[in-house]
């Protein structure tokens, strides 16, 4: 008889767990389906504007349209000369991405297996530089000076001073935690310093190679503020220059956030 008993507490008891894990793992998904709604709702709003006319979007703000508006894609396209900017982005983001990696790679390889006399100063420089200030008066001084306004160059060439430091920061970090027998073997098998760098070192990098890469193509696909100063032509308008000259032009606000596509 006792056993029985005790065999009843024991299965209500494993009841009462498994509710309560049951109850916890509800509690917690409706969480994560409260805050994912608050995330893509300006989302799902943002693309039902953008198919609405402007009369319809003063009446009705929060519903649906009425009818898909196709002409408005094709109007900001063709006025935002959108096809081009979006090349120019790519372009010199692809670009930066390239001259980082490269140049932060080898110099990175340097400071971490190298020994000279201004190897911890320079990377001390670099791990200072990282989150320093860009001076956009100097800058723009500089670009001036070397006659690259208005070019790819003056748009590239800052992109990647900019996101050097901590590049190499990344890649030396990673290169310091392989291990110096891999370097020994190929040295061994008859490499040089740059042959082992290039055989050995940089295909086992993808992790690093990766994330500079997604990191520097971010920064110079969002980048702003040198293309505002540098950039003189329409033709070399990057994305989000091309958005907000497009906005300034023929966009007009007024009160309760409506919005008119009217030329300024």
């Amino acid at each position: 008889m006792k056993n029985v008993a005790n065999e009843f507490i024991n299965k209500n008891r494993g009841m009462g767990v498994r509710m309560s894990s049951l109850l916890i793992n509800l509690g917690r998904h409706l969480v994560l389906i409260f805050f994912t709604i608050i995330i893509l709702y300006p989302i799902v709003w943002m693309v039902m504007a953008s198919f609405k006319s402007p009369g319809e979007l003063s009446n009705n703000l929060w519903g649906f349209p009425e009818r898909l508006q196709y002409e408005n894609y094709r109007f900001a396209w063709v006025n935002a000369e959108l096809g081009r900017a979006i090349f120019n982005s790519l372009f010199v983001s692809i670009s930066v991405v390239f001259l980082v990696v490269v140049l932060s790679m080898f110099a990175a390889y340097a400071l971490a297996h190298f020994r000279f006399r201004m190897a911890i100063p320079i990377f001390l420089l670099l791990v200072f530089t990282m989150q320093a200030p860009v001076p956009l008066i100097t800058t723009y001084v500089l670009v001036v000076k070397l006659n690259l306004p208005d070019n790819y160059l003056g748009l590239i060439l800052p992109t990647v001073a900019i996101g050097l430091p901590l590049s190499i920061f990344i890649f030396r970090a990673f290169f310091l935690s392989v291990p110096t027998e891999i370097m020994d073997a190929a040295k061994v098998d008859g490499c040089n310093n740059f042959q082992a760098f290039l055989r050995v070192i940089v295909p086992i990098s993808s992790p690093a190679i990766a994330t500079v890469a997604i990191l520097q193509f971010v920064n110079a696909w969002n980048e702003f503020t040198l293309p505002l100063i540098v950039v003189r032509s329409a033709e070399m308008r990057t994305l989000p220059l091309a958005i907000q000259v497009f906005f300034r032009q023929w966009g007009q606000v007024h009160d309760l956030g409506r919005f008119h596509l009217l030329p300024r």
